[in-house]
């Protein structure tokens, strides 16, 4: 290679490439780490592609090849970024002067080398063993909204300060959370007074006037709105960040909340329940420690079965069940309840009615990480599942959703404000219990006996 200047500008005249308006401001800002927030099909992946195929051509600060990462919640989903910057390379005629010029996203080899240096890997953040050990000039994360903060903070961001490496995500927003590396990072960058190294964008789809020369009254952009639900239209089209999209439980974060837990016998046992036949009867053994921390140690999720026969032939002779305290059943079928209260010789806990708005709100402040900034094996949680609740886990981290149609809204009789009643019965149960174990008026902040002495248990726990 000789020394010289790349224009970027020039470089994507030569190479075919024009730039939407709202992709110019992005490619031509010169913080080190860029966060766009973007809806769907505004061409993220043509400016993240167009953003690296330039790094083949000049050294960086140290006067070195550059070496780079694209990196994904799974390997594929690298290949589209990959693919861009692999036939523009192949036809300047990159291919004849590398060592390495391979794409195949299904055997794990999508990489690209050059005789005078320069190397391309793509990476799964499945495997965040494989992203240690590298001194790194750029990252591009691809689908960020789909990734934790923990793989940029933990494994890229450390892989990028041997060189002052800059850093390109982008995504459609999936959850308003701290955890999600999306959300974080676009937050870092619209923080005034944060660091000076980072700047953010939110790029509705409809500012990719190639794609929709409509604008926002766009005939597409029109029929999806009247398709999706309010929110659901901000997060796909709009970009933005909004609460009552995609999982009901924002908070939950696998890595805090899923443990491998076993049975303390110096804590009170209980267990929690949803009532069902063609849909689950779920029961949950529920442990709480003396600062107030909820553990679920065990799950039962059975269906078509009446609860005189699930009494007898499942609850009553698992080994947990001469321990069961008490049990907080769903009110709405006291006759069940009688005949578990029968069945088991356990008395109930009543006060377990509660608004579901009221009972989930209770959840999720108990999810919340503590402390935020701290990696995950270093947060903690009021409430701790076990590994082995695999039914439970799913509808906290998947099943349990807010309604993406209009039309899911109409056929369940919802409303804006109320998830879908679907692959909601552990997270049912659990509420049953956390409402009638806790005073409901912590959550509302009123100052009880029973707050005051939650309080002063937490603050022991995290002094």
């Amino acid at each position: 290679m000789t020394e010289g200047v790349l224009r970027k500008d020039v470089y994507f005249e030569q190479t075919g490439y024009t730039p939407h308006p709202g992709q110019v401001p992005v490619h031509y800002d010169n913080h080190r780490h860029r966060v766009m927030s973007n809806g769907r099909r505004w061409g993220k992946t043509y400016l993240a592609a167009k953003e690296v195929e330039p790094c083949g051509f000049v050294m960086n600060r140290l006067g070195k090849p550059m070496t780079g990462w694209l990196v994904g919640p799974e390997y594929g989903d690298c290949e589209k970024e990959f693919r861009i910057i692999y036939d523009t390379y192949k036809d300047l005629g990159v291919d004849k002067v590398s060592d390495k010029f391979t794409r195949n996203a299904d055997n794990g080899n999508m990489h690209i080398r050059t005789r005078w240096g320069f190397d391309l890997q793509c990476r799964s953040a499945r495997t965040p063993d494989g992203l240690v050990g590298e001194g790194l000039d750029f990252v591009i994360l691809c689908e960020a909204g789909r990734l934790h903060r923990y793989i940029f903070t933990e494994y890229l961001r450390p892989a990028l300060s041997d060189k002052l490496g800059w850093s390109l995500m982008a995504g459609v927003p999936e959850i308003a959370a701290e955890s999600s590396l999306l959300y974080w990072g676009f937050n870092k960058g619209q923080d005034p007074t944060g660091s000076k190294g980072w700047e953010s964008w939110r790029m509705p789809s409809w500012t990719n006037t190639h794609v929709f020369p409509g604008g926002r009254q766009d005939p597409e952009i029109i029929e999806a709105e009247e398709d999706l639900t309010e929110d659901e239209f901000e997060r796909q089209y709009a970009g933005k960040f909004v609460d009552k999209v995609g999982r009901v439980m924002k908070e939950w974060d696998e890595l805090v909340h899923v443990k491998d837990i076993k049975y303390n016998p110096d804590w009170p046992l209980y267990a929690a329940c949803d009532y069902g036949y063609t849909n689950f009867w779920v029961w949950l053994w529920i442990q709480v420690d003396n600062f107030g921390n909820v553990y679920v140690i065990g799950e039962h999720y059975i269906k078509e079965m009446d609860t005189p026969r699930i009494a007898d032939e499942v609850i009553k002779p698992h080994p947990l069940c001469a321990k069961l305290k008490t049990f907080y059943p769903d009110p709405h079928n006291p006759d069940d309840t009688g005949m578990l209260e029968k069945k088991l010789g356990v008395s109930h806990t009543g006060g377990t009615g509660g608004e579901l708005k009221t009972r989930n709100m209770m959840i999720r402040e108990r999810l919340k990480p503590k402390p935020v900034d701290a990696p995950p094996e270093e947060q903690q949680s009021i409430i701790t599942i076990d590994r082995s609740c695999t039914h439970l886990i799913w509808e906290m981290s998947e099943g349990y959703r807010w309604p993406t149609r209009k039309r899911e809204m109409i056929d369940s009789k919802n409303d804006s404000e109320t998830p879908l009643d679907k692959d909601n019965h552990g997270p049912e149960a659990l509420s049953r219990f956390i409402y009638g174990y806790f005073d409901p008026k912590v959550t509302e902040g009123t100052s009880t006996r029973k707050t005051r002495q939650t309080a002063v248990k937490f603050k022991r726990r995290t002094r």
